[in-house]
């Protein structure tokens, strides 16, 4: 099942770097950042591309998502799933993979933390919505 996490923030962001100086890549957005630690794969609409353990994989996903608009994030309750959809139909799919350390992690600098942890729980924070005065 999805959550009802809003991810609409996400959407039209663009991928501004993806770091592959480890074996984990930490893509960086506009206004957040994807922190994978899990099994990963980049798939278009008809093919799989890649995965994590492809070679080069690092090195053609920086290629793939550098520039790249995201047009829809969406998460699965469980196992804790994550799909960001980008321009022209192409999808990075994080897939929770470990049992014993966190997968993956999903932040904005405004306080939006979501964590998806060992055994594909997650913990979601959300920033505070400030109400102004009247």
């Amino acid at each position: 099942m999805n959550s009802a996490i809003d991810f609409s923030l996400f959407a039209g962001q663009v991928v501004k770097a993806v770091a592959t100086g480890s074996l984990t890549p930490q893509i960086k957005f506009s206004f957040g950042s994807l922190h994978v630690e899990c099994f990963w794969r980049l798939r278009n609409r008809e093919y799989l591309l890649y995965g994590k353990h492809d070679p080069q994989a690092l090195f053609r996903l920086a290629d793939d998502l550098s520039g790249r608009t995201v047009n829809l994030v969406s998460h699965r309750e469980f196992p804790s799933d994550l799909t960001v959809e980008f321009e022209e139909g192409l999808c990075l799919e994080v897939l929770c993979s470990g049992s014993e350390t966190e997968n993956w992690q999903l932040t904005r600098p405004d306080g939006f933390f979501l964590v998806a942890g060992p055994r594909g729980r997650y913990t979601f924070w959300e920033p505070e919505l400030v109400q102004e005065e009247k």
